[in-house]
């Protein structure tokens, strides 16, 4: 039974709560994941309202705001991450949807009874597939770039009538990871986001140039609420970079993101909680990219100018079903990929 007065909850992230396999943990990655995770545990302790459990990985040294902390190696992740997740009430993961990692621990969770602060194994998996995606953006009227479905063997054929340039990108990965710009068929073939996949799927998508962006919001699972349009600071390239944002944007199709956004959330069954949603936006036109089914880097920056608690808001959107009334941003702020306020 869930003590709904001081709940116990377990807050995992994947990249630096000692998921990343031995030996190298990624310095870039695990510095993003470590930000969001402070980010989330310190709103959490601010709430005070629930006793905290977290996980390092052993290869890490950084002082978290948890009631306890526990040391994770990653030939013990599984093992451990059950023997916790057994303790707790409720659970918050932060993990990357590439090669169906969210999906594979929320999957996890569930088959242990687990309550989940965020999307369930199902919503997760389908979100994560970009392809999958861009179907139901088209279908529901939903303006996205063109897109076709290309293997390395037929990528060159399939490109026939799309517009150059074109961007590679692989079927589920997140942030920019995997993300390429080519400029032709010769380059296509040459891309590191097609051959890396090997014969396998990958997008290749029309390149819309515009301002990069997302909109943050909270949902329940049957309505949702944006929070905040955010600047996404992203250089296109042969490969692409998340550099991180800046808190709010402001552009005359503003309200046309956020409906948009909202609109592709509810779209896709089992979504809760924190989300985010890329998107790129023209003088004319919104074109929405990806849904991001998971707490995103820009929750370090819109913690700092929102005028409510996120943390203690996501588990009353999940646990409750109750999304607050309405939000107010006050000054604005810029953040790194790492988490670093500008």
């Amino acid at each position: 039974m869930i003590r709904m007065d001081c709940p116990h909850i377990l807050v995992h992230e994947y990249v630096c709560g000692g998921g990343w396999p031995a030996p190298d943990l990624p310095a870039g990655l695990a510095a993003e994941g470590l930000a969001m995770l402070r980010a989330v545990l310190s709103d959490l302790e601010a709430w005070g309202r629930a006793r905290v459990t977290t996980t390092l990985d052993t290869r890490l040294h950084a002082g978290l705001p948890a009631h306890r902390l526990v040391p994770l190696e990653p030939a013990r992740h599984e093992a451990t991450l059950q023997a916790l997740a057994l303790e707790c009430d409720a659970a918050l993961v932060i993990a990357p949807e590439s090669g169906g990692t969210l999906a594979r621990l929320a999957r996890q969770f569930e088959s242990l009874g687990v309550p989940l602060l965020g999307a369930g194994s199902g919503a997760v998996s389908a979100a994560a597939d970009k392809w999958q995606c861009y179907q139901l953006c088209r279908k529901n009227a939903i303006p996205t770039p063109d897109t076709r479905l290309v293997t390395r063997r037929d990528a060159v054929e399939r490109s026939l009538g799309l517009d150059l340039p074109w961007v590679v990108k692989p079927r589920d990965g997140a942030a920019a990871e995997g993300v390429g710009l080519v400029d032709g068929p010769a380059s296509l073939s040459r891309s590191p986001a097609l051959t890396r996949n090997g014969s396998g799927e990958c997008l290749l998508q029309a390149y819309v140039p515009g301002v990069h962006a997302s909109v943050s919001l909270l949902t329940n699972g049957r309505e949702s609420l944006a929070l905040s349009l955010n600047e996404q600071r992203i250089e296109a390239g042969a490969a692409f970079a998340y550099r991180g944002g800046r808190i709010p944007l402001h552009h005359p199709l503003e309200e046309r993101a956020m409906a948009l956004a909202c609109r592709a959330v509810d779209l896709i069954p089992g979504l809760r909680g924190y989300l985010g949603v890329d998107l790129v936006m023209t003088p004319d036109e919104c074109y929405l990219l990806d849904v991001n089914p998971r707490i995103t880097t820009s929750y370090v920056g819109l913690r700092r100018v929102v005028d409510l608690n996120l943390a203690a808001a996501i588990w009353d959107c999940c646990r409750a079903g109750r999304l607050p009334d309405g939000v107010t941003l006050t000054g604005t702020v810029a953040f790194d990929k790492d988490g670093t306020l500008g």
